[in-house]
């Protein structure tokens, strides 16, 4: 008994080592600190992962967890990020650190999800044997550092399925075959929980492992109707049980479901449901060492590398004669439909949740990696390996592997063919000797054997690893560390000389010289506990973002939305008091009008309606509803063109603008890849703070009564010049408007930023008016005025009103997520009828 203890100790813990010396060592290939000065600031986990997970360790520090951050652009629901990001246990290891040190502690955490994936794996494996066998390490590393592994273990809240999934299986079998389904719902509940992307994929698998397990048990000449009567009970367990996992899942899913649903992800394309094929025969060079790279991340065929000794008895489960028709054809079931969905556009889509995927295409590829090796592992435990059928499977994997050479040949990427031809012709043959003795040598050289297994194996996986990593751009800790350090600085004098509420359009951004990609500070609010207006996540609110849009605002995709193309206007509108700008390798401050969280306008505000590619227009009505008054704000100039001409393929535009308003100038191209134009204001060359590659507003200069501003557009092809928009703001009316609305400020007694809870008081010296406030609309908030329930308006199509009465108003708003509560409610109820059928079961069990 104390041998076996000491043998689970040890194979528990190598399983749990192997993959970390491995990792360890692709870490220090890359230069990771501490190996170096690297860290991992790229991809989405430099822009996105990292702020969020910086609100995390914020909330988590604080004991304060919230609903709602008015971090996320001009303010949202942080449930659905959360549910996609941000729950995983894992995550509590970031309180380990300071911010400025959180990439150096995330690449510690991707670590140690990749060798608890071992463990889960090994663990898995050992019930496939009645003993512990060390042979099942080689299998486990490999699932730990499997091609899908390395190409996306950045994505770290990805990785948490990889270590569920052995767990999940395990929950199945003992459901069909003892019929408890306690383990089953619960590590499949978890991972549902910690990323519900994947673990709707893992719901998906599970239905397909189900219908393996049903096949396995089919007897000869047995009729289908008959297996299914006989296995009735256990298919209805099943259901019954997923079914109470969904319910448990509720708190989460409900909530995220109705986030997502206000994304502009949420359209369907029709042409991701055709039945066409995905890819061809060059699919199969994915079984081999690097057939993809980081610089292929956004689109590349399903990353299957297991290993090439687990690919040879993957394939050999499928010729010997010693397993039972009935499990290969269980088996070959799970590997066809895995492969299908991979293949077929519409299976595909439907395992991406109903979308195709933005890049990081086939994120399903896991599971299939998981088959591979567990029948891998389940056919190298077979006693007297047939070699005739271990010629055939050598014979049959290197064809295969040659014609995705050959296809790869003609391919976009040769020079990956070319290196994967030499790696492929000296590699494999060398494995498939050591396969081709695996079991067949004396006993006086299994060690020898086995040594040279393990180094082959590993070298591999360490080898893989460190070709699909290569081109990764990384980023430097230390510069990030010290940059961090002045960028906080920053904000916290801003935060000691102004107690209102304000955002911050920062386009100093400090953070870049620690990337080697281009950097814009998209999420720096939740990285540095701040408020502004960009985002860059995948739950950003469409009709938000679209609003901004039609204001001026530059925005790449549903996903993205930046201060670029601010205006007097918007900064008073969305309390944007200052801009933070690089000049000279200092940061300059400026500062403008704004009047806080909110202020009372006139009731017209409800009326207005934004146009499309209106900018001007759409500002203007608005602070004229706003303050009742006909008079504009905006002086629209007649544009006379003073020459037009063409230059080595260039269409060359000298327009003339008058000053005849005094105030800031402002020009709008609509339907315009600024990144094409090139401007210049009076000879002097005009660029917009970060690459814009679609109409947003520009400023020019300030207007001074006088002479004409000179405006040069270059362009590669000819432009109307009628489309041109350009306007001057009547800064005497303005700051008139401003003044008139000053005298009516909500003056803010609480804001708790972390819970989505605002008190404040305001006085009205006219009926009717409506608090504006610089904040989203949204069903979650709940408002009060001198304690009575108001319900809030939506004005300027997406923002935050409040109906007010004349003379003082205390004003209470409070924010709960839609469908938080009646997914607790779910989740609650569902746990209750669990333990009623887990006590009722066990009182049958006793009497």
């Amino acid at each position: 008994m104390q041998t076996k203890h000491k043998q689970a100790i040890s194979y528990y813990g190598l399983s749990f080592g192997l993959p970390l010396v491995l990792v360890l060592i692709g870490f220090a290939i890359m230069g990771l600190v501490p190996f170096g000065n690297h860290n991992l600031l790229f991809s989405d986990l430099g822009t996105q992962y990292m702020p969020f997970l910086a609100e995390f360790k914020r909330q988590v520090a604080h004991l304060n967890f919230s609903a709602y951050s008015f971090s996320l652009s001009l303010g949202g629901n942080l449930v659905p990020l959360a549910a996609y990001y941000l729950i995983s246990p894992f995550n509590l290891l970031l309180l380990l650190g300071s911010n400025s040190q959180l990439p150096v502690i995330v690449s510690y955490v991707i670590a140690l999800k990749i060798c608890t994936m071992g463990v889960t794996m090994s663990y898995f494996l050992r019930t496939r044997t009645t003993t512990y066998h060390y042979t099942a390490l080689i299998f486990s590393t490999a699932y730990s550092l499997c091609g899908f592994v390395a190409m996306n273990f950045y994505n770290l809240m990805w990785l948490d399925a990889l270590i569920l999934v052995p767990l999940i299986v395990i929950g199945l079998e003992r459901l069909f075959s003892v019929k408890k389904p306690t383990f089953y719902i619960v590590t499949l509940t978890v991972s549902i929980l910690t990323n519900y992307y994947l673990g709707y994929m893992t719901c998906l698998f599970a239905v397909l492992y189900m219908i393996s397990l049903v096949i396995k048990q089919r007897q000869p000449q047995q009729k289908w109707r008959h297996l299914l009567r006989q296995q009735a009970q256990v298919i209805w367990q099943f259901m019954w049980s997923s079914l109470i996992v969904g319910g448990l899942s509720a708190a989460i899913l409900l909530p995220a479901l109705l986030g997502m649903l206000k994304t502009g992800k949420k359209t369907i394309a029709m042409t991701s449901f055709y039945p066409t094929p995905q890819f061809g025969w060059e699919v199969l060079t994915q079984f081999q060492v690097g057939a993809s790279r980081y610089t292929q991340r956004l689109t590349h065929e399903p990353t299957l590398f297991v290993g090439t000794l687990a690919l040879l008895f993957a394939v050999l489960y499928f010729m010997l004669p010693q397993i039972r028709k009935q499990a290969k054809y269980a088996n070959g079931f799970l590997v066809i439909s895995l492969a299908l969905s991979f293949w077929v556009t519409t299976f595909n889509t439907v395992w991406h949740m109903f979308q195709q995927p933005e890049g990081f295409p086939y994120r399903n590829a896991y599971l299939f990696s998981f088959v591979l090796i567990k029948i891998a592992y389940e056919a190298s435990l077979v006693r007297g390996q047939n070699k005739k059928a271990k010629g055939w499977t050598i014979v049959l994997v290197g064809i295969l592997l040659v014609i995705g050479q050959l296809k790869l040949h003609g391919s976009q990427y040769p020079q990956i063919a070319q290196q994967s031809w030499w790696l492929l012709s000296g590699y494999t043959i060398f494995i498939g000797l050591l396969f081709y003795c695996w079991g067949q040598t004396k006993h006086r050289y299994q060690k020898l054997l086995m040594t040279g297994v393990v180094l082959v194996s590993f070298g591999e996986l360490v080898t893989n690893f460190q070709l699909m990593t290569q081109k990764i751009p990384l980023g430097y800790q230390k510069q990030y560390a010290q940059q961090y350090q002045r960028q906080a600085a920053l904000y916290k004098q801003l935060g000691e000389k102004d107690h209102d509420f304000y955002r911050v359009n920062n386009q100093s951004i400090l953070l870049k010289s620690a990337y080697r990609e281009p950097y814009y500070g998209y999420n720096d609010a939740l990285l540095f506990g701040q408020y502004t207006l960009n985002n860059y996540s995948s739950t950003l609110d469409e009709q938000m973002r679209s609003m901004l849009v039609d204001l001026g605002f530059y925005s790449k995709n549903v996903r993205r939305i930046n201060g670029v193309g601010h205006t007097a206007i918007t900064d008073l509108l969305f309390a944007n008091r200052y801009d933070l700008q690089q000049k000279n390798q200092q940061t300059v401050i400026q500062r403008h009008q704004t009047l806080g969280l909110g202020f009372a306008v006139n009731p017209q505000l409800a009326h207005v309606t934004l146009k499309k590619h209106r900018p001007f227009d759409n500002q203007d009505r608005l602070l004229q509803a706003m303050v009742n008054t006909d008079q504009t704000f905006y002086t629209v100039h007649r544009i006379q063109t003073v020459r037009q001409e063409v230059k080595k393929r260039h269409y060359r535009y000298t327009l003339s603008i008058p000053r005849d308003t005094v105030g800031p100038t402002y020009l709008y191209l609509p339907h315009q890849d600024l990144t094409h134009i090139k401007l210049f204001v009076n000879g002097r060359k005009k660029k917009t703070p970060i690459r814009v590659n679609s109409a947003a507003i520009v400023p020019l200069e300030d207007s001074h009564k006088g002479q004409p501003l000179r405006l040069t557009v270059i362009s590669p092809k000819r432009q109307n010049i009628n489309h041109f928009q350009v306007a001057t703001l009547n800064q005497v009316r303005f700051d008139q408007a401003v003044q008139q609305l000053k005298r009516q400020k909500l003056t803010t007694t609480a804001l708790w930023e972390n819970n989505g809870h605002v008190t404040g008081k305001i006085k009205t010296t006219a009926a009717n008016q409506l608090l504006y406030l610089s904040i989203p609309y949204d069903t979650g908030w709940q408002a009060k005025v001198n304690g009575q329930t108001i319900k809030p308006k939506k004005v300027m199509a997406n923002m935050l009103a409040v109906p007010l009465k004349r003379g003082t108003n205390q004003v209470q708003l409070r924010y709960r997520a839609p469908g938080l509560m009646l997914g607790q409610v779910i989740s609650l109820g569902t746990l209750l009828i669990w333990l009623i059928i887990v006590g009722r079961a066990r009182w049958r069990a006793k009497s």
